[in-house]
């Protein structure tokens, strides 16, 4: 078989297509292109303004005593509940664009992301669902949260098993954001029981929540941008794959 007899085979939009190998190194690189390492250059290009706006508003509370904007239902807390239920709708809407593991890691993003939203909101508060509260706090809430987590356990057993399934998920493109987001958790937890004998211990825990659902809402929100303004996409984003078949 000559080297130029190789082609490519490469689903775009549920599209088969066939490419000369001179260009395989093209479809092996957009993984690169839509998403791999994409936060990581973003963090890297724009983390001095990110610094800064945290600093910024630091300052204002610190020095200024503007102590509203990190308070109850306050900024902070909304700008988390935008990020949360945003990137909760980007996800899901990921997982029915995207098959496979890659459908399921989506919606259990979603899924985690509708999680930590009905933990920071006071959903039960608003009048629009205040009929429907009791299902957002207390005993409601743990019992909702443990059906739909149950629901997701049977999807991924009934799909491969959660060995399988935590093996991709290692090999994912954004677990790097997932663990960011977990240290940034993990700090905001030790600020909020006190551990650190610190003044404004409440600031760094919001602070230190509001940038982890930004880490953690960045992955869809690019995955999304990237499927609606490129010509072509990955069928399966966790797994690009190139198959090589001979033309007789």
């Amino acid at each position: 078989m000559n080297y130029d007899d190789l082609t490519v085979q490469y689903h775009v939009k549920n599209q088969l297509f066939y490419l000369p190998t001179p260009y395989k190194h093209l479809i092996i690189e957009d993984r690169k292109r839509i998403g791999d390492n994409c936060v990581s250059r973003v963090f890297l290009q724009y983390w001095k303004p990110w610094l800064a706006l945290n600093i910024v508003f630091a300052v204002l509370v610190i020095v200024f005593d503007y102590h509203h904007l990190h308070g109850e239902n306050a900024l902070l807390e909304n700008l988390q509940g935008l990020f949360l239920m945003g990137s909760a709708l980007a996800y899901f809407r990921l997982a029915i664009l995207s098959s496979g593991d890659t459908s399921l890691a989506c919606l259990g993003a979603g899924m985690l992301c509708f999680s930590f939203f009905t933990r920071e909101v006071d959903l039960e508060l608003l009048p629009v669902i205040e009929h429907v509260g009791f299902l957002f706090q207390g005993t409601g809430r743990t019992i909702l949260l443990l059906f739909l987590w149950s629901l997701y356990a049977w999807f991924v057993v009934t799909h491969g098993g959660f060995r399988s399934h935590i093996k991709r998920l290692r090999g994912g493109k954004y677990l790097n954001n997932f663990i960011v987001c977990f240290l940034l958790l993990v700090i905001g937890a030790i600020f909020d029981r006190g551990l650190f004998l610190v003044g404004y211990s409440r600031l760094f825990e919001e602070l230190a929540e509001t940038n982890a659902y930004l880490v953690l809402a960045l992955p869809a929100f690019y995955e999304l941008y990237s499927r609606y303004t490129k010509n072509w996409q990955l069928s399966d984003p966790m797994n690009a794959t190139v198959e090589e078949t001979s033309l007789l």
